[in-house]
Order: structure tokens, then sequence, then C-alpha cells
């Protein structure tokens, strides 16, 4: 009866063992699980901040060495000296004084003349402009760029949203300019081909009257406003990826207020 029991006990033994077993496995199984999520989150983490913080060297970088980068216009180019080799930095620099200015066109006829084609070339409806302007004080009610949701459709916003600026410097750099800009202006086709491959070999100095001439909108004079100069104003686009993650800033820089935004 003794050998019975003792054999018995070992049975119940060696169950108790193998459940413990199992559970200690099945334990050290999830701690090695959170651990690799604890670990692939702060890495994921260290990358996205990694990237963030590039964004803003890179915006740092181009404001302060724009004109020894010498990057073109427009252009997607990569920061060298921030770039490393698991990561990628890449920025664009637009010219608002490329663009058409809006906010603010109180008794600026031309500006308006200017607009009102913009819209007509781009073949949106006269009473989106209509709706957007104040009858009264000839000021546009919007601040920021994005507020033109509120009076036309994504589709229109996406026609004439890279030709105008919320800057108040009115006057347009022809050096900078885009076709669209230059043919709301009024300046012919054959000029705005001339135009833009003159100005890739070298800036213009001063407007090229001998190319535009005279330009009239609705009898006014559109000439005057043209410049060459750039006033210093300028959107900065920058885009960092680190690892799986892309951060993407915007930075509008020779502005007051400025203007910053990090997605």
């Amino acid at each position: 009866m003794k050998t019975g029991s003792w054999a018995n006990n070992r049975g119940i033994a060696l169950l108790i063992v193998l459940l413990v077993t199992a559970l200690l496995i099945a334990l050290i199984f999830e701690f090695s699980y959170a651990t690799r999520i604890s670990l692939n989150s702060a890495v994921n983490f260290r990358d996205s901040q990694r990237a963030y913080f590039l964004t803003r060297s890179g915006i740092k970088a181009l404001i302060k060495y724009k004109d020894t980068l010498n990057i073109p216009h427009n252009e997607w180019a990569v920061v060298p000296f921030i770039s490393g080799e698991d990561s990628r930095v890449l920025v664009k620099l637009e010219d608002e004084t490329g663009k058409i200015g809006f906010t603010d066109v109180k008794g600026n006829t031309v500006t308006q003349a200017v607009l009102q084609a913009l819209f007509e070339n781009k073949q949106i409806d006269i009473s989106v402009y209509n709706r957007m302007i104040d009858p009264t004080s000839n000021i546009f009610h919007t601040s920021l760029l994005s507020e033109l949701h509120q009076y036309m459709s994504d589709e229109d916003y996406i026609k004439i949203a890279n030709d105008l600026t919320v800057s108040t410097w009115h006057n347009i750099n022809i050096n900078t300019a885009s076709r669209d800009v230059l043919q709301s202006l009024g300046i012919s086709s054959g000029a705005i081909d001339l135009i833009i491959q003159n100005r890739q070999n070298a800036p213009y100095k001063e407007v090229p009257n001998d190319i535009i001439g005279a330009i009239m909108i609705n009898k006014l004079n559109v000439t005057t406003l043209l410049t060459t100069n750039s006033n210093n104003i300028y959107t900065v686009h920058c885009n960092a990826t680190v690892g799986g993650y892309t951060k993407v800033t915007v930075a509008i820089v020779g502005s007051n207020p400025p203007y910053w935004r990090a997605l």
C-alpha cells in the first residue's frame, strides 16, 4: 500500500512541475514580448523626435546659409551637412514675393485686376472672388491662406493656392513668379518663355521692359507691380526621414507675425 501511495505522489509532483514550468515559460514569453514592444516604442519615439528636430535644423540652416547652399527656387534639395547615413533632410524654398498678395488690397485697383485675371485664367467663377472681398473696404476677410476654403471648393483652392500669399508685400518678383502669376499679369506666352529662360541663367537686376513692355489690364498699368527684389520673405518646407518616420515642417520667415507648422 505504501508503495502505491508513493507512486501516486510522484505522479502529482510531476504534474505540478510541468504546470509550473508551463507558467514560467508563458511568463517569460509575455515578459519578452512586452520588452520588445517597449523597445520598439522607444525606438519609434526616438526616430520621430529626431526627424522633428532635423526639420527645425533644416529650416534654420536654410535661413542662415541660403546663399551659400545655392538651393534652386521651388525645388527639393538635400541639406548635406544635416543628412546622415540613417537620415535624410530635404528642403524647398518658395519666395513669397513671387506670388500675388491678397490679404489687403484696399485702394489697390491694380492688384485687384491681377487677382481677377488669375481667377479667370484658372476658370474660377468670379462670384467666388466677390464673396471673398468686402465691397465697402476692399479688404479680404482672410489672414491665413487655408481660410480660402470657406469661400471656394477644394478643387478651386488647389488651382490657385500656390500663386497667392498672405504677405502684405504687394510687388511681384519677376525672378521667382510662376508661369500662372506672370500670365495673370497679362504677359504674353512668348515673353513668359523668354523670361523663364533668361532668369535661369542669371536673375534680373531690373524689370525687363524691353521684353514685356507696358502691360495694361482694364486700362491699368500692371507693370508697376513688378520688382526684382525678394524682400527676404520665404516659405520654407523641410522634410526629414529617420528610420520609418517622416516629419514635415513649414515656416514663413521674414514675415510678421512669423508662421510655423509641424506635421
